[in-house]
């Protein structure tokens, strides 16, 4: 399987810390923002969640000499939620203890764990308001969780989503899932506290780019957030029009299984990555 590794290379900042460090601090070299993810999930033992809380600790204390706030893009899986929720809760308070302003992003996974991850989410805000939250816009529950957000002043990453639902919960068409990302991205613009808009769409974010003209809104009240190595170009792009654009970094040994998985849950997915590598190859921007 290491003949994978030069190909995951591209969408992955290193197999660990030392090999990850360079690339997290160029892409803060060069005008962007990071939300930097340890890869792994599901942990199965008390022990393995304490061994990922020490590597987040790990990762902060090399990253203390970068200036401005940072995200800290975490599963709850890899901090025991299978095990026990209140033991999982306790981890992520430890870790927001020590981060202080830095954001601890909670990453969202299967639909089977949203409502686990919100209440967590929602609880450890009330004494650490420095946690955030990624929100899935295919999931028919998102406009109702994005409301419950907004009312309680906890930061958003506004997604497609990556897992595969059934359709008792999600939607399947991709322009039903484009709809509603827009109209939740629209209100995150308009009424969120500091969201991310995570998407490489670029019909979206033409159409995202409108309504930011058209509402006033400040480049400074949110992110543009992309995948590492996705959409470069884009990246540039947006970053050169003043907004603030961070990208999404995540390394770790996981990255193996991590990348067969994303590739395999959605068909879409590795049609994902095919096509916007070659569109950054062919340099298409409509954003121009």
């Amino acid at each position: 399987m290491k003949l994978l590794y030069p190909f995951a290379k591209r969408f992955i900042a290193g197999s660990d810390l030392k090999t990850a460090i360079p690339s997290i601090r160029k892409i803060n070299e060069s005008g962007y923002f990071s939300s930097i993810d340890i890869l792994g999930e599901s942990v199965i033992t008390r022990q393995q969640a304490a061994e990922a809380k020490l590597d987040y600790l790990q990762l902060f204390e090399s990253l203390d000499s970068i200036n401005h706030s940072l995200d800290f893009s975490i599963k709850l899986s890899q901090l025991g939620l299978d095990i026990d929720k209140r033991f999982c809760q306790e981890n992520i308070i430890q870790l927001a203890r020590v981060l202080g302003n830095h954001t601890i992003r909670l990453d969202m996974e299967d639909s089977s764990r949203t409502q686990s991850t919100l209440d967590i989410c929602e609880e450890v805000h009330r004494i650490h308001p420095c946690i955030g939250q990624a929100i899935q816009a295919y999931l028919y529950r998102s406009e109702d969780d994005v409301r419950h957000c907004i009312e309680n002043k906890i930061s958003l990453r506004l997604c497609k989503g990556a897992y595969k639902e059934p359709s008792e919960v999600a939607y399947q068409s991709m322009d039903k899932i484009r709809e509603n990302f827009l109209k939740l991205a629209c209100q995150l613009l308009k009424e969120g506290h500091q969201p991310a808009i995570a998407t490489h769409d670029e019909n979206l974010l033409v159409k995202i780019l409108d309504f930011i003209s058209q509402e006033s809104i400040d480049p400074k009240s949110f992110y543009f957030e992309m995948l590492y190595g996705v959409r470069r170009d884009l990246q540039k792009i947006l970053k050169e029009k003043g907004y603030r654009v961070r990208v999404y970094v995540p390394y770790g040994k996981a990255w193996l299984p991590y990348t067969l998985r994303r590739l395999v849950e959605k068909k879409e997915n590795l049609f994902f990555v095919i096509t916007h590598l070659f569109r950054e190859t062919l340099g298409l921007r409509k954003l121009r």
